[in-house]
């Protein structure tokens, strides 16, 4: 029996029922699956004969697990990472055999993501799945938030915070709601166009994080009175940004080893295309052609980002919920803010790429590589990691570098 918690989540999260072997991304292939100590005992006792040889063949201790509730166990994974307990048709076999009382905690809240903030449970669900990728991103509307009281079953908590704790009193965790609240608020106006609404939210994470270092009483009236609908300093269409761009997700790209570090082999023939469609020779540090970059970006910003706004917006409003923005990387919030940026502009840098190869788009497409991205870049065990140490050491973990990613477009 589950029991009774107060539940806060976006609206689309009850459209969401899992497609099993229909998947055309399965989360069975090309991760590793973790399981739970109490599942991992249940596999044990089973009296299916089959399924008992299965389950000794194929799941065994964790001896470096980090969560009893998580990864005590693990199962060996197929080539491929091919989970070993999907059929032919990628169904899994221990759900159709047992039942989903016998689902590791992983493998039954994928692709929910659970939180919990000041007693609420906050529940959405992760883009790297291609069904709840559909369902959120092709929202027109926007991502929308409600709230109840209902039974919570199995599930998995990834953060817990009480912002009432006195460990956060001198902390910015301490303002965490009010700080996503209005970021959340300032990537929804849709006033603006998305660039402009990206550079407002860096202006306000830059200038509140220079309140939180002077006057840190002051921080819930300074985001109350903050304007949104304004942008203070203005910025001006300029053409090198896209070199600039373009020299440093090429080397986001080397830094990536696409064909090495990555399993996925969707994800190695997008690669495989922008390589073809940005003309990078091998070897080439630096990029050529700038005529052929800055005439891409301006044509798919026009035609393909600013008439699905919608969907990049959806992508970035989920992200910020489930992932504690703007603590989703460090307590610096605008760590948190220019690895956002990061991620979109990546995103965009790929689907360019794309878009020059193969001189076609659609919303399915873009979707279908936002996911894919997702499942790539957001599980990578060290990219984020690596990717955020690079932007210290280069000192491009500020806002002049910021601007150079969201060149105005008049």
């Amino acid at each position: 029996m589950g029991k009774n918690i107060k539940k806060r989540y976006p609206k689309y999260l009850k459209e969401f029922e899992c497609i099993g072997g229909k998947c055309e991304d399965s989360c069975c292939v090309g991760w590793d699956i973790d399981i739970d100590k109490t599942t991992f005992k249940k596999y044990y006792k089973v009296e299916d004969k089959e399924m008992k040889r299965m389950f000794q063949k194929n799941v065994h201790n964790n001896e470096n697990y980090s969560n009893v509730d998580v990864d005590y166990g693990k199962v060996k994974l197929k080539s491929g990472k091919r989970c070993p307990f999907l059929d032919e048709e990628n169904y899994c076999v221990i759900y159709s055999k047992l039942g989903e009382e016998y689902l590791s905690n992983v493998c039954t809240s994928f692709p929910r993501i659970v939180n919990k903030v000041d007693g609420y449970y906050e529940m959405s669900l992760d883009v790297s799945c291609p069904e709840a990728a559909r369902i959120l991103l092709l929202k027109e509307e926007g991502i929308e938030f409600q709230e109840s009281e209902e039974t919570l079953d199995k599930h998995i908590v990834s953060s817990d915070i009480d912002t009432k704790s006195k460990k956060f009193n001198n902390s910015p965790v301490k303002y965490f709601k009010e700080i996503r609240d209005l970021s959340i608020k300032i990537i929804k106006n849709r006033k603006f166009d998305l660039s402009q609404r990206l550079y407002i939210l860096g202006e306000f994470l830059n200038t509140l994080e220079q309140e939180l270092k002077q006057n840190y009483k002051n921080v819930p009236r300074f985001i109350k009175e903050y304007e949104i609908n304004s942008i203070k300093n203005t910025y001006k269409k300029n053409q090198s940004s896209y070199i600039v761009q373009m020299d440093f997700f090429k080397k986001m790209l080397d830094l990536l080893n696409v064909f090495k570090s990555v399993d996925s082999i969707a994800f190695k023939e997008d690669t495989k295309e922008i390589i073809a469609g940005f003309k990078f020779a091998q070897g080439e540090s630096k990029v050529t052609d700038p005529e052929l970059y800055i005439k891409a970006f301006e044509d798919y910003t026009k035609n393909y980002i600013n008439n699905n706004s919608y969907i990049f917006e959806n992508y970035l409003v989920n992200f910020m919920y489930n992932n504690m923005f703007p603590f989703s990387e460090t307590e610096s919030i605008f760590d948190g803010y220019i690895m956002l940026l990061i991620r979109y502009s990546f995103i965009r840098f790929y689907l360019v790429g794309k878009y020059l190869n193969n001189e076609q788009e659609s919303k399915e497409n873009i979707v279908r590589f936002i996911q894919a991205f997702s499942k790539i870049i957001g599980h990578h065990k060290t990219y984020l990691v690596d990717l955020l140490n690079y932007m210290k050491e280069n000192k491009l973990d500020n806002i002049e570098f910021a601007k150079t990613l969201l060149p105005k477009l008049e």
